[in-house]
């Protein structure tokens, strides 16, 4: 099963919140994502229990960029250039000649399924001023720690789904420092990353409360598995983009479906 899945209009810049918007390209602004601190619907109070699931399936399926997106570009403070660099991209579109990384796949509303992992512990790695990963999906409940790679101050503040005031402040001031937190995926939702003293640096982290969900990697690539036979609402979300696309898919008996995205981002 082959479903493509296509978004042909341009898509406006933001700015900082409170500040005007200006051209993505132009130097020395700093340009939030495209939907700043997004609501991507994944919601709290739905439970998820694992079950049977003895005709495991998988979704599959790449992501591939149309056209060639304009990264913002600011320089960085005197200060920092000998650990950031003399300038760096404010919203980073990673990809591969077509095939674009970064992009969070999910099953939505999906109550049922395999069991959920028992280690529930990611790293969020600062270096160079910027996260790694920049998109990272997780199960609710993990610690996150963050881990500094720099010898420079960072303060990653973290805000979920458009909220004004951080659920949870880490600072760093040297190279090798880890901070461990249990607040950053207390719950399902998504939480925008960002550094106080390094505006240009973002990261997102996704939080669920199941198991069926996918980042792309390098070649734009991605797997569900373990899935139940059934009829999924699949949820394909970017950075620039403002909501996520959403596509129905059928995952028949120990079966492998798939879906192909292609993402015009401006």
């Amino acid at each position: 099963m082959l479903v493509v899945l296509a978004l042909l209009s341009s898509l406006p810049a933001c700015s900082e919140r409170g500040n005007t918007a200006v051209p993505r390209g132009a130097r020395g602004a700093v340009v939030d994502s495209i939907g700043g601190t997004v609501a991507l619907g994944i919601a709290p109070e739905r439970s998820y229990r694992p079950g049977g699931t003895a005709s495991e399936g998988s979704i599959v399926g790449e992501v591939v960029l149309q056209g060639a997106p304009m990264d913002s570009v600011v320089a960085v403070p005197p200060k920092d250039a000998s650990v950031c660099g003399d300038s760096a991209a404010v919203s980073e579109t990673s990809n591969n000649g077509s095939s674009l990384a970064n992009v969070l796949v999910w099953v939505d509303s999906i109550s049922v399924g395999k069991p959920l992992p028992e280690l529930r512990r990611e790293t969020l790695t600062i270096e160079h001023c910027r996260f790694e990963p920049r998109v990272m999906a997780v199960i609710a409940k993990s610690t996150i720690n963050v881990f500094s790679r720099d010898r420079t101050t960072h303060t990653p503040r973290f805000y979920r789904e458009g909220a004004s005031e951080p659920i949870e402040s880490i600072r760093t001031v040297d190279a090798g420092q880890v901070v461990p937190s249990e607040k950053i995926a207390s719950e399902p939702g998504i939480v925008e990353v960002r550094c106080d003293e390094h505006p240009f640096a973002r990261a997102y982290i996704a939080v669920f409360d199941h198991p069926y969900f996918a980042v792309t990697d390098e070649n734009g690539a991605f797997k569900i598995d373990g899935l139940p036979a059934g009829t999924y609402n699949v949820k394909v979300w970017h950075e620039r983009l403002a909501k996520p696309m959403e596509q129905r898919v059928v995952v028949g008996q120990g079966g492998s479906a798939r879906l192909n995205a292609t993402l015009a981002l401006k």
